[in-house]
């Protein structure tokens, strides 16, 4: 689909120069698709961040204190 859109001179070198891309097609359509990956990213980021979505993380509990008392032990034998 084709779409018109008027922008300032300055704009589109900005453009241009935030995506890398020298033809004003190709550099608006990348900083379009770069703009709506950010924004789906950030809804489901939120979704996270507000519980709608959650993971269930079997045995990461566990696997963290494994670790810290790992990491103590280890950190014991290097003072030594």
């Amino acid at each position: 689909m084709k779409v018109t859109v008027e922008l300032a001179d300055s704009e589109l070198r900005e453009i241009c120069e935030i995506t890398g891309i020298r033809k004003k097609g190709p550099a608006i359509r990348k900083l379009l698709a770069d703009s709506l990956m950010l924004q789906r990213r950030a809804r489901i980021s939120n979704k996270f961040l507000s519980g709608e979505w959650s993971a269930d993380l079997e045995g990461y509990e566990a696997a963290k204190t494994t670790e810290r008392s790992q990491a103590a032990t280890l950190a014991e034998l290097w003072r030594d």
